[in-house]
């Protein structure tokens, strides 16, 4: 059976959420794309989006019916370490395997679960006074979340996280700070995460005291909570108004102060891959979907990062000028790292399958579980693939730039008929589960060292094509495989680490580019030092 097609019409089409309601930002840079906002379920368009972009999850049944052509912002199972007492979990599993590598996370407790350890853990540092941290699992933005040093004020009624508080956090003008970091992760297997080079330093709004818990505009970096506080619209001593920083602003003060961060935001990198590392075993092969995270760090007054917690869904506000600075150049990079494209609105330079070989065959339900449940047939790609001529100048020449559009791209356009649809199904499932190529053509067995302000943070050394072996693949590829990818990534972490902290003693003092220099020959690395901007 022969399938060809000559022409075909239609926009990229955007959906948010079920209700249709979105972040403004996130809207605008879509548009600015030359997207077009999905309308309704009720319409004769029902079903034809491209992009789906959810602050919630995804059924089971959503990953079973995408098409090629279409896109969703969450894995299966990819965002456990989002639930505060699955992050304690994993971390705690993770240190006890690896050790202290893992010890960038403040010691934590899963209530009701773990109360009894904890009540012994608060006997026994009774004399030191520490200040103890209750998050309920639950909620977000701040909500519910309280100080406490004894036991006896600690009061609960739903799942929560009791930690340690960072009692030492690193100051500026007297008021606390965190950095929300902006991390994406296309794939698991095999893995792959980006790291945003610029993100935003959030503070608190009135000054850090120990004297006070009980007031969370000292304590809490929250947007949401400060931007309602007293003190956010006066010119706080070195923060001056509102609460956000960029990090090049933060970088800028830390040099200006004196201290040598370079080695701090290597660091940092590295909490993040060991973080996202921590739930990879529990996370089954997929196609066309990606995570977005908030990783949200704080950093001590001896440049040691910690790691607070990890967001589902960072906001993509535009509440001031800084968020604009960041996120919006942040989602046109994002979507161009997925390759999306950034005109179509008319036709489109897209290869379609011609002389596609259509093979009836029956499929394993494991093999369609995450794939189009309606195709069970297989195509096999014809040699020469037949081409849409390409009528919007930005497309043309986006598609000319290397690194955007494979040649051989198998995204397809929106508007296709049912039966033609069917037809251009480039993979069977049984094919899809053996390959990390998305239906768009990105291979992430070769992931980009960058796109944009994207620094791709793993993996750090490129595996050669004979090597390459993909998670969940192949007779070997079990878990025991996949736990031995999992050990070899984390070794590779300890070993950047080390040689980081031996680069930074020895060359710190000579800036930014030696020591990137230095680090990247002695690791032999394939991918660029992530370092925000000054």
């Amino acid at each position: 059976m022969t399938t060809a097609l000559n022409t075909i019409d239609g926009p990229f089409v955007f959906r948010l959420n079920d209700n249709g309601v979105g972040p403004h930002l996130l809207v605008q840079v879509c548009t600015e794309r030359g997207w077009r906002e999905y309308t309704g379920d009720n319409n004769v368009f029902k079903d034809r989006w491209n992009l789906w972009w959810k602050s919630g999850g995804f059924s089971q049944t959503h990953y079973k019916s995408l098409l090629p052509w279409q896109f969703i912002n969450r894995i299966p199972k990819g965002n456990s370490i989002c639930r505060k007492d699955n992050l304690v979990r994993h971390l705690k599993c993770m240190k006890k395997v690896y050790g202290n590598v893992y010890d960038f996370s403040p010691l934590g407790y899963n209530l009701p679960s773990e109360y009894t350890r904890l009540a012994a853990d608060c006997s026994r540092l009774e004399k030191d006074e520490r200040i103890w941290i209750c998050k309920p699992v639950g909620q977000s933005q701040g909500r519910g979340i309280f100080l406490f040093r004894k036991l006896s004020d600690l009061t609960y009624d739903s799942v929560a996280v009791v930690q340690r508080y960072i009692e030492n956090p690193l100051l500026i003008g007297g008021y606390k700070f965190d950095l929300r970091l902006y991390v994406c992760v296309p794939s698991y297997r095999p893995l792959a995460i980006y790291l945003y080079k610029d993100g935003i330093a959030r503070f608190a709004t009135e000054k850090f005291s120990l004297d006070s818990i009980d007031d969370p505009f000292r304590h809490l970096t929250n947007f949401s909570l400060n931007k309602l506080g007293p003190g956010y619209y006066e010119k706080k001593e070195r923060v001056g108004a509102g609460c956000k920083w960029t990090f090049r602003q933060l970088r800028r003060y830390l040099e200006q102060s004196g201290y040598l961060d370079w080695l701090l935001w290597q660091r940092i990198a590295c909490i993040v891959t060991l973080t996202v590392l921590s739930q990879a075993a529990g996370i089954p092969k997929s196609s066309n979907c990606f995570e977005f995270f908030g990783f949200d760090v704080l950093i001590d007054d001896n440049l040691k990062p910690w790691l607070i917690e990890v967001n589902v869904s960072p906001a993509l506000s535009n509440d001031c000028e800084v968020d604009s600075e960041v996120k919006k150049p942040l989602l046109h990079d994002l979507f161009d790292l997925l390759g999306l494209p950034v005109c179509n609105t008319g036709l489109s330079l897209f290869t379609i399958w011609a002389n596609a070989n259509i093979e009836e065959e029956e499929e394993d339900e494991g093999g369609r579980f995450y794939h189009n449940k309606c195709s069970k047939k297989r195509c096999k790609i014809g040699r020469e693939p037949m081409k849409i001529v390409n009528l919007c100048p930005e497309t043309r020449s986006m598609q000319q730039a290397p690194d955007i559009y494979s040649e051989n791209s198998r995204y397809n356009p929106l508007f296709v008929e049912k039966n033609i649809r069917r037809g251009l199904k480039s993979q069977s499932s049984r094919e899809q589960a053996s390959t990390s190529m998305w239906d768009n053509g990105r291979d992430w067995r070769r992931p980009s060292k960058r796109e944009g302000a994207w620094i791709r943070i793993c993996p750090l050394v490129q595996q050669r094509s004979s090597e390459t072996v993909e998670f969940g693949t192949g007779c070997s590829a079990g878990p025991r495989y996949v736990e031995k990818e999992i050990k070899n990534t984390v070794l590779c972490v300890q070993k950047f680490l080390k040689t980081a902290k031996e680069v930074h003693r020895k060359f710190g003092k000579q800036g930014d580019e030696k020591c990137n220099d230095m680090l990247q020959a002695a690791m032999e690395l394939e991918t660029e030092i992530w370092l925000p901007n000054k």
